[in-house]
């Protein structure tokens, strides 16, 4: 079912609340059939999103996430700089204040610089992964995405072998705060879990991005399967809203079933109706997809 601007606000009339709905309708309409035990494996979820998805970076952007009916968002650690933006003290309080006024959470901190200042190349990134596992500790963010697109895309078995050699005495930091080390890369399923098997810690999982895999041709739900517990974290994306797109839902929901996820579901990607509008009616879609 595909959905315009023009039509979406036709048909609802309460913005966010009737987006949520609406989403939640069109997934529990979605697929296939499935039985009464398929139905009771449920997920144990949270929904967040990236704060840029939503249109609102800093503290700021959980007042946002309440608003369309979030849980959490995933916060930006901020550009290359002696000290990152998520590292300042400051910003750590601003954040603290804002999650108690709003009760909403830090899912998870995303190292995106690292596409641009790669780790396997700029002498500051491991520096700053190690600041950055402090500042999830004290923003009780379970999950920092360790990014490797853009400039650091890994391309051959040296990078691939150079990342695993400086995320391992991260690790054991990362494990003592509490904090996983999640890698999101282009990578099948199946580098992955050899890059973690050198690292060869608890606290070096992957970050699963469903969109990011489909489009780079693998099989999504079998990748899920395969890498089961060692996925700390999901993005949910598409090029357009969840559900409406190319990205196998149905498929991917039964796979996360199936290895009894237990985590936040983050949104990311396309805003064909806004930022807000997009990010509740995703999230009711979310929701609709793992809870119908």
């Amino acid at each position: 079912m595909s959905i315009s601007r023009r039509e979406f606000f036709g048909r609802t009339s309460r913005g966010v609340v009737g987006a949520t709905l609406v989403g939640a309708a069109c997934a529990a309409t979605s697929g296939t059939a499935h039985s009464m035990a398929e139905a009771s494996r449920k997920v144990q979820f949270r929904v967040g999103a990236m704060d840029g998805t939503i249109g609102q970076g800093g503290p700021e952007a959980l007042a946002v996430a309440k608003e369309i009916g979030l849980e959490g968002v995933q916060a930006d650690a901020g550009g290359a700089a002696d000290t990152l933006n998520i590292c300042r003290t400051e910003v750590q309080e601003r954040y603290k204040a804002a999650m108690e006024k709003t009760g909403m959470a830090v899912s998870s901190i995303c190292m995106g610089l690292l596409n641009s200042n790669p780790l396997v190349s700029d002498a500051r990134a491991p520096g700053w992964v190690s600041e950055t596992i402090k500042a999830a500790a004290n923003l009780k963010a379970k999950v920092i995405l360790i990014a490797f697109f853009g400039q650091g895309t890994l391309r051959t078995q040296e990078e691939k072998d150079k990342a695993a050699a400086i995320l391992k005495p991260l690790a054991p930091e990362a494990e003592k705060a509490g904090v996983i080390l999640g890698i999101e890369n282009t990578l099948s399923a199946e580098d992955n879990a050899r890059i973690l098997d050198r690292i060869q810690s608890p606290a070096a999982q992957v970050y699963y991005d469903v969109a990011n895999s489909t489009f780079g041709g693998y099989d999504v739900p079998k990748e899920i399967r395969s890498l089961g517990k060692r996925i700390c974290e999901l993005h949910f994306k598409d090029r357009t809203l969840l559900g409406q797109g190319e990205v196998n839902y149905p498929g991917i929901r039964d796979a996360v079933r199936d290895i009894g996820y237990q985590g936040w579901i983050i949104l990311e990607g396309a805003n064909p109706l806004g930022p807000k509008i997009s990010g509740a009616y995703n999230a009711g879609f979310v929701r609709g997809l793992l809870l119908g």
